[in-house]
């Protein structure tokens, strides 16, 4: 099957190399300006625990989990959003080994990524189950915050969740995303984004901490248990930076996952 996929995309760009055009980063493009692609295949180890990060570019603009593909040493080579894998459903607690086909994309396209994935076969998927060891439990309100800059003349703006413990003991700020298992609708934030009236939502969560970071310098994960009860706010949630060095260090915590 590899031999077979492999001969029809080099045919491809032969014929069209047979004509005046040009190479360039992952295929070639001929006088008529059609892009051909190259695919490769990749082997991939995928890990049992989601990890968080984020991008700039299509439908995976913003902060979103993701799984983490690792070499023979564990150290990771790639990253891929849950949903970015065409035929592939990641499930928690279980080490895939994955055979993808990776076709380019042609780069003149903007705003996208290298490769589009598609799978051709799970060569294996072993149950090993997640970190526990250290997990505590606790029952949280969570809201989207927005945070302006301390100048009101500027529109410079940013939205993160905040979480307060139902028995007072803590503040727990994250991204928009780093609820594992939560959508978005289970705290309203596109509505409350764009404007209209918010929520806060009361959710059981686990927080369990992990020996490699899991998002920036973050080392733990957040996951959903149970949404518990939801309330219409009153007002808006938004909080004014007291300086810029403030707003600057609180944007890379919850954009960046960098802790200060």
């Amino acid at each position: 099957m590899k031999r077979t996929i492999m001969t029809i995309v080099t045919a491809s760009i032969m014929a069209a190399c047979s004509t005046d055009g040009t190479e360039v980063d992952g295929g070639y493009i001929d006088e008529d300006g059609h892009f051909f692609p190259k695919t490769e295949v990749w082997t991939l180890t995928i890990e049992p625990e989601y990890v968080i990060g984020g991008s700039d570019w299509g439908v995976y603009t913003g902060i979103w989990p993701q799984m983490e593909a690792v070499d023979n040493n564990g150290e990771t080579i790639e990253r891929f959003f849950l949903s970015e894998i065409q035929g592939f459903k990641f499930e928690e607690g279980y080490r895939y080994q994955l055979s993808v086909e990776a076709t380019t994309i042609d780069p003149r396209i903007m705003d996208c990524g290298k490769y589009t994935f598609k799978l051709r076969d799970v060569l294996s998927k072993t149950y090993v189950g997640i970190r526990t060891e250290g997990l505590r439990e606790v029952t949280m309100d969570v809201r989207v915050v927005m945070m302006t800059r301390p100048d009101q003349t500027s529109s410079e703006c940013f939205h993160y969740l905040s979480g307060q413990a139902t028995d007072g003991s803590e503040t727990f700020d994250m991204c928009l995303n780093e609820i594992y298992g939560a959508e978005a609708d289970s705290y309203n934030a596109y509505e409350w984004l764009m404007g209209l009236s918010g929520h806060v939502t009361r959710m059981r969560l686990t927080i369990t901490p992990s020996e490699r970071p899991v998002f920036g310098s973050h080392r733990y994960r957040i996951r959903l248990k149970e949404v518990i009860s939801r309330q219409e706010l009153e007002g808006d949630s938004v909080v004014i930076a007291p300086t810029d060095e403030a707003y600057r260090q609180k944007y890379e915590e919850m954009v960046y996952g960098i802790s200060h």
